[in-house]
């Protein structure tokens, strides 16, 4: 779970409410559709309902990414063997049932993090795993715009650009730097010709 968060950027709410049916893990279009997320509704408790901002999106996964969920699927379906039950395609994906007939709440998933970070002595949050994530993407180099829709954030990258302008300032920089090495290596000194 907590690499999927770290790879993807996912909100917590996002994460506890993924089902079998939203991975896909087929060779070469391996994804997540994120369509729901578990959220708490004053005087109701937990309950499952549309994204933050109601938006569906599907998320490309990494190599790396996608093993570990075929890891994480092969064993809700062993966990669900054990006790002779066939999984439903929606039964969440990381549930605290061996049936995936519930899904964990993001209170209980941050509380759990917290409690393993601290085993590790380590000064982190759960939501820092999002900022890795966008961070990383803006790094390498990753448009703001696809890092936006990666993360859920409506407005075309504005919120993403607010939230991570010292990111790309920095890429930019490194941009600009890139391009004036490789100018002169491939091309020789042209400052006269421009």
């Amino acid at each position: 779970m907590v690499w999927t968060a770290m790879t993807t950027g996912v909100r917590r709410g996002e994460l506890c409410a993924i089902r079998l049916s939203s991975v896909d893990l087929t060779e070469g279009r391996e994804t997540l559709w994120l369509q729901r997320a578990v959220r708490r509704d004053p005087g109701v408790g937990w309950g499952e309902g549309g994204s933050k901002t109601h938006q569906q999106r599907r998320i490309a996964l990494d190599a790396e990414t996608a093993s570990v969920l075929r890891d994480q699927l092969a064993r809700v379906r062993r966990r669900a063997e054990q006790i002779q039950v066939e999984l439903s395609p929606e039964a969440y994906l990381f549930s605290p049932a061996p049936d995936g007939s519930t899904f964990l709440t993001p209170a209980g998933v941050t509380a759990r993090y917290a409690r393993m970070v601290a085993r590790l002595g380590i000064e982190t949050t759960l939501h820092k795993l999002r900022h890795y994530s966008a961070t990383e993407l803006i790094a390498a180099g990753v448009d703001p715009r696809t890092v936006a829709g990666r993360l859920g954030h409506g407005g075309g990258g504005t919120t993403t650009l607010k939230t991570y302008t010292a990111w790309v300032s920095e890429a930019d920089q490194r941009a600009a730097r890139g391009i004036g090495a490789n100018a002169l290596t491939s091309g020789g000194n042209r400052r006269g010709s421009a």
